[in-house]
């Protein structure tokens, strides 16, 4: 199997999640230019990244690989036996991870970071509005335990930390305070160190 990885995109969690599990993996660093090649394309039609090439042909979309590679290594105990209700959890957070987490946080980058014109306001401030408002819902799981399923470190806190940590370390919008601890627990596992190491 072999991951095609930009570095500070979001192939690091794909990458991050290999480095848990501990199974061989190939390793191919791309840049912005090599996405573009009708070669990546046959990969990814839209030339982004992740993408792992394996024996059935590519696969792309992060939290996709993710939750299929962690099917793949049940030894690695990141993903609950399918039809318990902690498998269901591990599905709740890894999509709420996407959907009410990332996309407000693409929103406000896609106005910080554009090319031309002045960033939209408005929409800077609606997006973080929404992305605390689901940052809100993620800390008040984590009151009273360590990891959002079974007590225990697993898929969903992969993929709902990497977004946070991404808000956090592109400064697109403010973690709160009760998240932090949270945050830098991930951030010191040897796992994702090694992850954030590849460039």
């Amino acid at each position: 199997m072999r991951l095609y990885h930009q570095p500070r995109s979001r192939s690091t969690r794909v990458l991050w999640l290999l480095e848990e599990i501990g199974a061989p993996f190939e390793l191919t660093v791309i840049s912005r230019d090599d996405k573009k090649t009708p070669e990546y394309r046959r990969l990814h039609p839209l030339g982004r990244a992740p993408v792992i090439e394996e024996e059935g042909g590519p696969v792309f979309e992060s939290a996709a690989i993710c939750l299929h590679l962690a099917d793949l290594h049940p030894e690695a105990a990141l993903l609950a036996a399918p039809g318990t209700h902690e498998r269901a959890l591990h599905y709740q957070w890894s999509f709420y991870a996407m959907t009410e987490l990332e996309a407000p946080l693409a929103d406000a980058a896609r106005q910080l970071w554009k090319n031309q014109g002045e960033p939209d306001a408005t929409i800077i401030e609606d997006a973080r509005a929404r992305f605390a408002r689901a940052a809100e819902v993620v800390e008040a799981a984590l009151e009273r335990t360590d990891h959002l399923v079974s007590e225990r470190f697993s898929v969903a806190d992969l993929l709902v930390g990497a977004v946070l940590a991404f808000a956090r370390t592109a400064e697109l919008a403010d973690v709160s305070p009760g998240l932090v601890p949270y945050l830098d627990r991930l951030d010191a596992r040897p796992a994702r160190q090694r992850a954030l190491a590849v460039a």
